[in-house]
């Protein structure tokens, strides 16, 4: 039985009341907070990190999907996503990728932070960063404080409506709602910007270093890095760590681990480039904020979104996202990719490509998948939603959705649906999700018709 502390009851000051509260200042909690404060609330945003942006800027995971359908004509990803695209193509840190492959653009990831943080500014958000939920208070199915932890000390945020954004379920889970952690997880990746891998103009290539990898015991047994070149900095570049599978990122102790093992694997593939290549000297230069995580916690909502649902493209009457990223499902073997259109993709771990159908070359192809509201609204909760990577989702279904230009939309849907609760005071299991969708739409979303 572990030793147990016994601390002292104590009362916990009020620092700050809000119409909203958002916990997590990811794209996804970012873009709930601006769609929320555009329609009217005030609102207050807590990021454990020192930057906002989550996994696209904490974890340098620099690249964002495809925005359009299935047949790469239809746009249908618009939004706050679009609006932040444009911002980074002004400024000149952005590249968009033709043909479209999966990944459509990639982004300076220190660039997209300060474009966050201006977006906070300019609708007068107030933010708390380097600010923990580590505490929360609850009034029967509603949340009515979150406590946090920062510099300050301990101290309380009240509003009359949540969203946890955190993709650990930070507050869902303190509010005493009910989450699940699947047995098997999605792999972590851990980033580090690298210098001297190029020339000013990106024209030194990498070589092939698989087959020298198992020659100097590279202790990578789940894949290889890859690397996206730094969009403004064409000099550094973003590598991306070998995949760590059976990390629990939610556990202090297996991140702290995968923290530590991530920065000696790259030091040995860069050591073994450096040996290999006359033109390449690979220095790091700064190291990613946090792990690039992909799974841990899931609420446990009204709905479920099944593999079977998005396959088919299933519609949804209070559909609030939707996309085309493939499922994609991690395992110690390599990765397998679903496309809509039939087609099968699978990478093993030294990186290597095989396609084949999962369907018949004549089956109808979807236009795209949806995300429904109802994955959002937590069982039993009245005025808390959640949003991003803590959805209701099965394996196979989570595999696709779970992409960042994916869950900012549920992060937008929240905030709208927010505010209408806050004007309409309703509950958010009883908000009409057609308003949802029609205010989404009118704010630059593009949601498709559905039935």
């Amino acid at each position: 039985m572990p030793l147990l502390i016994h601390e002292p009851a104590r009362a916990t000051s009020v620092c700050h009341e809000a119409d909203l509260c958002v916990v997590g200042g990811s794209c996804t909690g970012v873009f709930a907070a601006v769609r929320a404060a555009r329609l009217g609330l005030s609102v207050a945003i807590i990021e454990q990190n020192t930057l906002l942006g989550g996994m696209a800027v904490a974890a340098q995971v620099n690249e964002w999907h495809s925005v359009s359908d299935t047949s790469g004509t239809v746009p249908i990803i618009g939004g706050l996503t679009r609006e932040v695209v444009e911002r980074l193509r002004k400024r000149g840190v952005l590249q968009e990728l033709h043909p479209v492959y999966r990944g459509q653009f990639r982004f300076n990831s220190a660039e997209l932070a300060i474009e966050l943080d201006e977006l906070i500014r300019e609708h007068r958000i107030r933010v708390f960063l380097a600010a923990r939920c580590v505490a929360a208070t609850r009034d029967g199915a509603r949340v009515t404080s979150v406590i946090i932890e920062d510099r300050s000390g301990r101290r309380a945020i009240t509003a009359p409506l949540f969203i946890d954004a955190s993709g650990d379920g930070n507050l869902l889970r303190h509010a005493g709602f009910a989450a699940e952690k699947p047995a098997v997880l999605q792999p972590v990746n851990l980033q580090a910007i690298v210098a001297g891998t190029s020339t000013p103009d990106g024209s030194v290539p990498w070589p092939d270093l698989e087959p020298l990898l198992a020659t100097h015991n590279y202790p990578a047994a789940n894949s290889r890095p890859w690397h996206f070149p730094v969009p403004g900095a064409p000099a550094l570049t973003n590598l991306f760590g070998a995949r760590l599978n059976g990390i629990d990122a939610s556990d202090a102790d297996a991140y702290t681990a995968a923290l530590v093992e991530g920065r000696r694997l790259h030091r040995a593939y860069l050591d073994i480039l450096r040996t290999h290549s006359a033109d390449l000297h690979p220095v790091i230069v700064a190291w990613a904020h946090a792990l690039g995580v992909r799974e841990t916690w899931h609420a446990r909502c009204h709905h479920r979104l099944t593999g079977d649902e998005i396959l088919r493209g299933q519609p949804f009457a209070d559909s609030i996202a939707q996309g085309t990223y493939p499922v994609d499902i991690h395992s110690t073997e390599g990765t397998v990719l679903r496309y809509l259109d039939g087609r099968e993709e699978v990478v093993a771990k030294d990186g290597s490509h095989a396609w084949h159908r999962w369907q018949p070359d004549n089956a109808p192809v979807p236009a795209c998948y949806h995300i429904p509201y109802r994955t959002l609204l937590p069982l039993e909760a009245e005025n808390l939603l959640v949003a991003g990577r803590l959805l209701d989702a099965d394996r196979e279904a989570f595999g696709g959705v779970r992409v960042m230009v994916n869950m900012n939309q549920t992060g937008e849907a929240a905030g709208v649906a927010a505010a209408l609760a806050h004007r309409t005071g309703t509950t958010f299991p009883q908000l009409n999700p057609s308003l949802i969708r029609a205010e989404l739409n009118a704010g630059g979303s593009l949601l498709l018709p559905v039935s």
